[in-house]
């Protein structure tokens, strides 16, 4: 394969990954809830453990930002802690918070979110997206949300809309999903700009290749909740 510029491996990444074999907008849960066919326990325990991830998001990109050598996107990346964390970008909430409503609706408080049993799946995730930080460089690690939380935005539109459409839940109370199906776009853009100014050797693009397959195996493998 003829060596790839920065710019042509970030398009040919992205049309990878419409064909990867575990995409979230594919997966089981995705499809029952978006049907109105998945049960309102599924969905809790499904809830229970993905907020297992959503709980460590503000403390993994702040670790980005503190591995970040880069002084003009170690500023994007404190901007998207502020967004974590408060909401700022959006004009929402804190995006814990906004989990915390979603996570209500369903009947679950938030010391069932914090106390439960973190199952395997969900804890092979959160140990990987920490340890990158530490094994793989900074702009690699950002380079990953390319895809990463690409491929998270029409899954979360799609669950925000069948939880309004067959579960009555008010669009306040999904708003969780409706923000990041626009806010993890706008982060894609974000590592897409960090790829294209980083990524200019075929090792460290194979690197972020094999990286993003795997988080992408993870990510899905953690929406794979027993009923």
């Amino acid at each position: 394969m003829a060596n790839l510029t920065s710019v042509e491996f970030v398009k040919r990444i992205k049309q990878e990954m419409q064909t990867f074999h575990k995409l979230r907008i594919n997966h089981p849960f995705v499809k029952a809830v978006s049907s109105g066919t998945a049960s309102m326990e599924h969905i809790r325990k499904w809830a229970l453990q993905d907020y297992q991830f959503r709980r460590i998001v503000p403390r993994i990109v702040m670790l980005r930002y503190l591995q970040c050598s880069d002084l003009e996107i170690q500023r994007k990346l404190f901007e998207i802690v502020e967004e974590e964390t408060r909401g700022l970008a959006t004009g929402t909430a804190g995006h814990n918070e906004l989990f915390f409503r979603f996570a209500g609706s369903l009947g679950l408080s938030q010391e069932q979110l914090e106390t439960v049993e973190i199952a395997p799946a969900s804890a092979a995730h959160a140990y990987y997206v920490e340890l990158v930080n530490y094994i793989l460089p900074w702009f690699v690690v950002i380079s990953v949300q390319v895809c990463a939380e690409g491929s998270f935005a029409p899954a979360a539109a799609a669950l925000g809309q069948g939880f309004i459409k067959h579960y009555g839940m008010k669009p306040e109370a999904v708003k969780f999903f409706t923000v990041h199906s626009e806010a993890d776009e706008d982060h894609s853009s974000f590592a897409e700009e960090v790829a294209i100014k980083y990524l200019h050797s075929p090792a460290l693009q194979e690197q972020t290749r094999q990286a993003t397959w795997r988080r992408l195996e993870l990510l899905y493998d953690t929406w794979t909740v027993a009923e």
